[in-house]
């Protein structure tokens, strides 16, 4: 009976350590030591704006998740909310598509809602005018092309050489591991969604790239007051932090879709769905005359180094490219944030050029290519058009990469 006993025991202790190493993919909030820079501005700054006149830019991904908070504590510190911004994708971050009016009504606060793309600058520069600060709080993803840096940017611009004074509330985004990386903005391509000075993807946090811009390009004229997260160290990958994931757009609804973004945003300046109006945006990319993903998945297995894989998918998108059309294609999905996104971007549309030959074009808008613009000149798509590897079209700009980090190194808060 001994040895049965012992037996069983060591066999109930082996299960149960076994059971603790099930492998937790994200740190719980409780369990995060990261203070978020919202509980910092609430608990530290507010108190000191007392009587003062705020513009707002928020949205879900920032203090705009709780309006009610907002109204609660601006009335208690008897801050008077002057006017609200309002970015590419609304106030509740539910709009699909750009406001055709420069200022609509905000409903939940009963103030004007300006959107800053519809705007002239003087405009915005008057409404500077009238308060005493500027508080900012949305989400990036640390590339150039997501326009709420383009915002950030015209506020700045706005504000510099005056007593109006710039708060922001920094975030931690998804490619903060990522140095700098793509090439600049040719002034041709210029566009709302390329306004920022930086390469596709900054290598900087929203409030680093407001402290970069301000010295570099403004001379420290603009009064900015950047609120870091407090605790965080640059190695840690988002999942890793215990920060919730709020949505800072309608298509980038959870951490993969974030992910994935920083390769699969490329795909729009081709002719493919990249899941837009589905349940999965930048997850699927597809097209109806995408007849055989399976080829195209095996292909791209072999450059991902285990760190992603793609699988077959159908889907059929309500907004954008191919919109109520059947359309076959892949489902990214990431292993590892450990890998190029640059490269697999430039390699995706490259196969997906020789693949389908016959049915891959590059989207083109009133002046020049939408790729261009997104890439920042035309490089990129001269590159895939020729036949060049990404080794080969990568050492073209490695230098401008390298130099950069170098540039933005005296600005990084992490």
């Amino acid at each position: 009976m001994t040895k049965y006993f012992f037996r069983f025991s060591a066999l109930f202790i082996l299960a149960s350590c076994q059971g603790n190493t099930v492998p937790q993919f994200r740190i719980h909030p409780l369990d995060s030591k990261l203070t978020p820079s919202s509980e910092v501005f609430y608990n530290e700054i507010l108190p000191t704006l007392s009587g003062k006149k705020i513009m707002l830019v928020t949205n879900p991904s920032g203090i705009g998740n709780n309006p009610a908070r907002i109204i609660r504590e601006f009335d208690k510190y008897k801050v008077t909310l002057e006017h609200l911004i309002g970015l590419e994708h609304g106030f509740l971050g539910l709009e699909e598509e750009f406001s055709q009016t420069p200022v609509t009504m905000d409903t939940t606060f009963n103030r004007p809602l300006y959107h800053i793309y519809r705007i002239k600058d003087s405009d915005l520069k008057d409404l500077l005018k009238e308060v005493d600060y500027v508080l900012f709080d949305v989400q990036d993803v640390g590339m150039r092309c997501y326009t709420y840096v383009s915002v950030m940017k015209r506020l700045l611009d706005g504000i510099q050489n005056t007593k109006t004074q710039f708060v922001l509330l920094d975030h931690i985004h998804i490619a903060m591991h990522l140095p700098p990386m793509g090439e600049k903005m040719n002034p041709k391509n210029l566009n709302f969604a390329g306004e920022f000075p930086s390469l596709l993807i900054s290598g900087m946090s929203m409030g680093e790239s407001a402290n970069f811009y301000n010295q570099e390009y403004l001379k420290g004229n603009a009064k900015i007051k950047v609120i870091p997260v407090t605790g965080y160290k640059r190695e840690l990958y988002f999942e890793e932090t215990g920060l919730p994931w709020f949505t800072p757009s309608p298509n980038l609804p959870m951490v993969e879709s974030a992910r994935n973004y920083l390769s699969l945003v490329l795909l729009e300046g081709v002719n493919v769905s990249v899941g837009r109006g589905t349940q999965a945006p930048f997850v699927y990319f597809g097209a109806p005359w995408m007849t055989d993903p399976e080829d195209l998945a095996k292909k791209l297995s072999q450059l991902a180094n285990r760190s992603y894989y793609f699988t077959p998918v159908f889907f059929k998108p309500t907004f954008g490219p191919h919109k109520g059309k059947i359309c076959s294609g892949l489902r990214m999905n990431l292993v590892s944030p450990d890998y190029d996104p640059m490269e697999l971007a430039y390699e995706l549309i490259r196969l997906m050029k020789d693949t389908y030959p016959k049915d891959f074009k590059w989207n083109k808008g009133s002046n020049n290519h939408w790729v261009d613009q997104l890439w920042g000149n035309e490089n990129f798509r001269v590159a895939i058009n020729s036949g060049k590897t990404y080794k080969e079209f990568h050492e073209t700009y490695s230098k401008t990469e390298a130099d950069e980090k170098k540039r933005i190194a005296p600005y990084l808060l992490y």
